[in-house]
């Protein structure tokens, strides 16, 4: 199991689009670990549900943020342009 300052990583990255993650479940899938996240919009209050399909310390979290916004999208949840701007240039600067 990853430590937890790995994981906070992956937490950090919902919160810098605005978003509060609520909660991870580690669930079996043919017989292999897959993490699932509650993810929620606090201005909407709506709630995403993030199939990683993967656990999250097997992600870098370049693939993490392209699954987040998958998922956010399918679940009408927007991020500012601006945020997202910001992201990416985080990103791109930590390789």
């Amino acid at each position: 199991m990853a430590s937890r300052r790995v994981l906070n990583k992956y937490k950090m990255l919902v919160e810098s689009l605005g978003l509060k993650q609520l909660d991870v479940y580690r669930v079996l899938r043919e017989g292999k670990p897959v993490d699932v996240i509650r993810v929620q919009d606090p201005a909407s209050g709506k709630i995403a549900l993030v199939d990683l399909g993967a656990t999250r310390e097997s992600l870098t979290l370049g693939e993490f943020a392209e699954k987040l916004l998958a998922a956010l999208g399918e679940s009408g949840i927007t991020v500012s342009e601006r945020l997202l701007l910001r992201l990416r240039s985080k990103l791109q600067q930590t390789g």
